[in-house]
């Protein structure tokens, strides 16, 4: 073996983890193989720099050292016997100074001392792999580490929520560039929510567009809309809720709405009802599941039920909002041949209600909550190690962080959801715990099958821009997601065989009585995939509903809520019971908050609204160094890329009312970190 040992120089570059609770200064030891031979064993330290810090890099270049082919393993452990600070450490790369190669090893583990890690090429590798037969230690050390996970990463069942990690772990905490930029938003946020005396807004619309001069904030770009049906109808399909509504499929859906298939649509000519719904143009929002839902102390909450028409125009249209869910003499279906005011309150009433469902379902909810739930129990079934892990880790960054600064922020008591929402905390979690029995993963949290279950294709929705746009890069990711499962799984008895990945699927589906997460409609039969489409539906719908989902839901946040008029998020006093002419814009301003709940709103949503993290598709942390996966997140990018250019050419041709860029691949984060 000496006689063909080649010399080289070996630059080693080891990039230390920005986590915390790192050691500031540490010395480790690194053993190099190549085939079995040891070709170096070194202290990696440096006389004058701080080692191994937070967040940083360092680079050692070793001469002279004895290579019989390219490295292909690493063993790693820390110098200070007995040190009570771990070290987290993420890759270490070996570059052949003489030939140019460059072999990385993705390590994302947390070393203790005393302890050795020892990684193998790129890490990557399935427990059932052919790998572990010659290396059945390093199989028992996998099986570890995951009951460490499953110590560190606890399932919380709390109100009836979708489950949680029990207490965050130092691996899920910000990095320290992160956590200045949410510091300084929300610094921004306390300082700043006492602006205004407890006053209301004015006798007229311009004192109500004062509020941003004042405070210096940008205005949304249309302070007008709220006056509108056409942009009323529009807030369906390219707002913040725009996942809602259906299209009548059959009259018994509309059986609590009191109109008759008979009664002529207003606006409409002399479109009736019946023959609106024989031309798949009658649509409706139904929020009954508002109906019994807490409420901030003296608010009403209305559990409205809204009809849309598709006019001559193709442009979706109110035509009946009836307030709440029965049929009674003090609870009217108002239209747009009622007056102008009465008109308007019947749709800020309905908007209300809207925005409630969007920021405690859709949001806080199914974007947020239930996301994390199985990145928890990713941490406890799947091994750093495992390709899937590798997959969905970049799309959990900041996930569980993020969670819990928002349940403290947002659903805690008195806190911003108190403040600024009709139905307060208590509401807010009443919402989220009422949706879980109907949320199902193949229905909706899979777009295409969403889409079809609402009946909202093209043919009778021709304009739709948030459906158009989540389509696009909903079937990039779905592509992406089938070529990596087939890159692993060569055919349905490998995914059979791969026990961690079928004990994560049984943590999912299993009742949380039972210890699980239940979650609904996931596909598999017994508890198990059988197909590796199984398993890729489940794929698509996670890395969806952390990027797109929850762009969608999201960054549009302050253009909707910043003018209370357009969608109001909390309305006093009481909604209209009659059909009485109205005449007086002060019917409109005397129900709005006073202007320091709406600033607080604003500011929330400005927060929310902002984006700290990289695009879709440029991972923060890339976990993904085997090179055959490499070439699939390369063209995962290119494909991106595509979509970002038809997506602006799309907003180019658009008219102004239709500008739709949030689900922009270059604006979507990978993941839930906002």
């Amino acid at each position: 073996m000496r006689d063909t040992v080649k010399r080289s120089t070996l630059r080693i570059t080891v990039q230390t983890g920005d986590k915390p609770r790192q050691s500031h200064t540490a010395c480790v030891f690194l053993t190099l193989s190549a085939d079995g031979y040891k070709a170096l064993e070194k202290k990696l330290e440096a006389r004058f720099n701080h080692d191994f810090s937070r967040g940083q890099t360092d680079t050692f270049d070793v001469q002279n050292v004895k290579l019989p082919s390219e490295v292909d393993s690493i063993e790693l452990s820390k110098c200070q016997p007995g040190d009570e600070i771990d070290w987290y450490i993420d890759i270490v790369r070996v570059q052949n100074m003489k030939t140019g190669s460059c072999k990385e090893f993705p390590i994302f583990r947390r070393l203790i001392s005393n302890e050795v890690v020892v990684i193998h090429n790129y890490d990557t590798y399935l427990p059932n792999d052919d790998f572990y037969n010659k290396r059945p230690k390093m199989l028992e050390r996998r099986q570890r580490e995951l009951e460490t996970a499953k110590r560190d990463y606890e399932y919380k069942y709390e109100d009836k929520l979708p489950v949680m990690v029990k207490e965050l772990p130092d691996e899920e905490k910000f990095s320290f560039l992160y956590e200045m930029f949410l510091g300084l938003n929300l610094g921004k946020f306390i300082l700043l929510t006492n602006e205004f005396e407890n006053t209301d807004w004015g006798q007229n619309i311009e004192d109500v567009k004062d509020i941003y001069k004042h405070l210096n904030l940008k205005p949304p770009d249309d302070l007008e809309r709220w006056r509108s049906d056409e942009k009323f109808g529009l807030q369906r399909l390219l707002g913040v809720n725009s996942n809602v509504i259906r299209r009548v499929k059959d009259m018994t859906q509309l059986q609590k709405l009191n109109v008759h298939e008979n009664d002529v649509l207003p606006t409409s000519g002399e479109l009736t009802v019946k023959k609106a719904f024989n031309e798949n143009r009658l649509f409706f929002v139904d929020h009954s599941i508002i109906q019994g839902c807490p409420t901030s102390e003296g608010i009403t909450l209305c559990s409205p039920i809204a009809l849309f028409v598709r006019n001559e125009f193709d442009k979706i249209v109110p035509v009946a909002i009836q307030l709440f869910q029965n049929k009674t003499e003090d609870n009217p279906v108002f239209s747009p041949n009622d007056d102008e005011i009465t008109w308007q309150l019947a749709k800020m009433w309905f908007n209300n209600a809207d925005a409630q469902v969007h920021q405690s379902i859709y949001h806080l909810g199914y974007t947020h909550l239930i996301m994390e739930g199985f990145a928890v129990a990713a941490h406890r079934h799947l091994s750093t190690s495992h390709p899937i892990f590798k997959l969905l880790a970049p799309h959990f960054l900041y996930l569980m962080a993020i969670n819990k600064g928002g349940m403290s922020l947002l659903l805690a008591e008195g806190k911003a959801l108190d403040k600024v929402m009709s139905s307060g905390a208590a509401g807010g979690k009443y919402l989220i715990a009422q949706y879980k029995t109907k949320w199902r993963l193949n229905i909706e949290g899979t777009l295409p099958a969403d889409l079809e279950a609402r009946g909202v294709g093209k043919e009778v929705i021709p304009i739709y821009p948030f459906r158009d746009d989540a389509m696009l890069t909903y079937d990039v990711i779905k592509r992406y997601v089938h070529q990596y499962v087939n890159l692993y799984y060569k055919d349905e008895d490998v995914l059979k065989g791969d026990e961690e990945i079928q004990n994560w699927r049984s943590d999912i589906t299993r009742p949380e009585s039972q210890g699980g997460l239940g979650i609904l409609g996931v596909p598999g039969e017994n508890d198990r995939f059988q197909t590796k489409e199984d398993l890729a539906i489940v794929l698509t719908s996670i890395i969806y509903t952390c990027s797109v989902g929850h762009a969608a839901v999201n960054f549009k946040q302050y253009d909707e809520y910043a003018f209370p008029l357009n969608y109001p998020s909390k309305l006093k006093g009481k909604p209209p019971t009659d059909k009485t002419t109205r005449r007086y814009l002060r019917d409109i301003l005397s129900i709005l908050p006073p202007k320091p709940t709406h600033y607080a709103l604003m500011e929330v949503a400005v927060i929310l609204s902002s984006r700290g993290t990289n695009s879709l598709g440029d991972f923060e942390v890339d976990f993904i160094h085997d090179p055959a996966a490499v070439e699939l997140v390369k063209t995962f990018r290119k494909e991106l890329e595509t979509v970002t250019k038809i997506i602006k050419k799309r907003n180019e041709e658009r008219p102004q009312e239709l500008q739709y860029d949030y689900l922009d691949p270059e604006r979507i984060p990978n993941s839930i970190s906002i």
